[in-house]
């Protein structure tokens, strides 16, 4: 082949332009679908941590309201969690349901904890740090805190569980404390 006609060749080939477009989509292509699996993977662990928080909220309500509380108490409370969390499932979930009292000095204490299957949760009588400007001497509160292991569908087997975690501190409403009886 002589040189001007591979030259010529070289210079038609450099003008035609209609692979580019081609070339340029298997380029972005992979970029785009990591980001939109990245936002898929987002907005499901954020609609988790929103159902977590709406049961956190929900059974330090229902607790509150108690008088006393036993272990079939603790039970119905804890069952409560699987309605609030669907469609998302429960056996990732951890709850610890709490009453603590503050002393004359307002050092916070656990005074009952409990979780599934009436295990103890806290250790009865370890001091609690509460939210700063909370609290207030010879008083007693509820505190709920769930954790949620989210095992994410695309990526997990790279990243694994994502823990999340909430708690709520909630004075009782029926009464001034409420007794574990269990």
């Amino acid at each position: 082949m002589s040189r001007r006609r591979a030259s010529t060749l070289a210079a038609r080939w450099r003008a035609d332009r209609r692979g580019v477009a081609a070339v340029e989509f298997a380029f972005t292509v992979p970029a785009l679908l990591v980001v939109y699996l990245m936002g898929f993977e987002i907005s499901q662990a954020m609609a988790s941590y929103r159902k977590l928080s709406d049961t956190t909220v929900e059974l330090a309500n229902v607790t509150a309201q108690y008088t006393t509380m036993g272990c079939t108490d603790v039970t119905s409370v804890m069952n409560a969690s699987s309605q609030i969390m669907a469609p998302y499932p429960t056996q990732n979930l951890t709850i610890v349901v709490s009453e603590i009292t503050t002393d004359v000095n307002n050092v916070a204490k656990v005074t009952w904890s409990e979780t599934e299957n009436c295990t103890p949760g806290l250790t009865q009588g370890s001091v609690v740090t509460l939210p700063s400007g909370m609290g207030s001497p010879s008083s007693n509160y509820i505190l709920v805190q769930t954790t949620y292991l989210y095992n994410p569908v695309v990526g997990g087997a790279f990243i694994g569980s994502i823990p999340l975690t909430d708690q709520i501190y909630m004075i009782p409403r029926a009464s001034p404390s409420i007794p574990y009886t269990g």
